[in-house]
């Protein structure tokens, strides 16, 4: 049993809960998809889209913070929604066509909304908090605008996690409210490990998707320096197949998680949770280097089985 997210059902249900609650009081013409949102994200319902940092984040990060649990769950709140507004900025980035925007947009300002009321309600004005915010966002735009599809993994690992820095919210304002800002910026290259590696694995199962619109995607580009390739578009279904089933190349994407883990190792007593998150993380990905290597044998066995059965020497 995962106890890094089992752990959390009870806080989890009583935030979702909270979320539908302000989910409510939207105007009527958008209330409804607002809260099919939400269902599409919440880990407690069935065919949900798992994103545990997004919220269990300020949980995990308690034994470091020292907050409460009532503020962990309020924190947990806020990005609930700041996850929501972000993802709604992901959708429109990926439609096709500018008429799927209207319903978005106007439904994406209104989870903004509340993601910074929620916040305001934590962090006055003059708090430091704010400047993390700016700072946060910041990188969250750079990131999403400079995304290529030839982006080396090698060169700029860290702009994968600023892709989902917004989440280090939780975290920082955890730190900020125990007054415990001396952690702030250990707790921030803690979270930025984790989430260059959750990128890894969402861009592991993303691959095939990634590769037929050609967007960003640190395994294929990995593939493609691999390859020697200079350009994505040379860059085929049949070489990325070759490259993870016959040249093993998961295997070293998964050591650079693995590597990742180990740096972690040393921090593991001060967010326990986190660092079994991580570890999962680090073992889905070398499960399927693991999975990729038997469908090989698999493959070549099956060869040799009908090359014993059809040829005659």
């Amino acid at each position: 049993m995962k106890e890094w997210k089992s752990r959390y059902d009870e806080d989890l249900r009583a935030v979702f809960t909270e979320a539908a609650g302000w989910i409510d009081t939207y105007p009527d013409p958008l209330k409804e998809r607002a809260r099919l949102y939400l269902d599409k994200f919440n880990p407690l319902l069935k065919n949900s889209t798992k994103n545990y940092i997004c919220y269990l984040l300020p949980f995990w990060m308690q034994p470091m913070t020292g907050v409460d649990t009532a503020a962990c769950r309020k924190l947990s709140l806020a990005n609930i929604f700041g996850m929501l507004y972000f993802f709604i900025q992901d959708d429109i980035m990926d439609a096709e066509a500018p008429g799927e925007w209207k319903e978005q947009l106007a439904l994406g300002n209104m989870y903004h909304s509340t993601f910074l009321r929620l916040y305001r309600e934590l962090f006055n004005s003059a708090s430091p908090f704010w400047k993390y915010f700016d700072t946060y966002i910041a990188e969250w735009a750079v990131s999403v605008a400079s995304e290529s599809a030839m982006n080396d993994l090698e060169a700029d690992p860290w702009r994968l996690a600023k892709k989902s820095g917004p989440v280090k919210l939780a975290s920082t304002g955890s730190f900020l409210l125990n007054g415990r800002t001396g952690l702030i910026e250990a707790g921030e290259v803690y979270v930025d490990h984790v989430l260059l590696t959750l990128q890894m694995v969402d861009d592991w199962i993303d691959r095939e998707a990634d590769l037929a619109s050609g967007s960003e995607n640190s395994l294929l580009s990995y593939i493609c320096s691999a390859a020697g390739l200079k350009n994505r578009d040379a860059l085929t279904p049949g070489l990325v197949q070759e490259y993870l089933y016959t040249k093993e190349i998961l295997h070293g994407f998964a050591l650079k998680a693995r590597r990742r883990h180990e740096q972690l190792s040393a921090l593991s007593h001060d967010s326990p949770d986190l660092y079994r998150f991580h570890e999962s993380l680090t073992e889905d990905l070398e499960q399927a280097a693991q999975t990729a290597v038997m469908r090989r044998k698999l493959l070549r066995g099956g060869f040799s089985n009908w090359l014993s059965e059809n040829i005659i020497f």
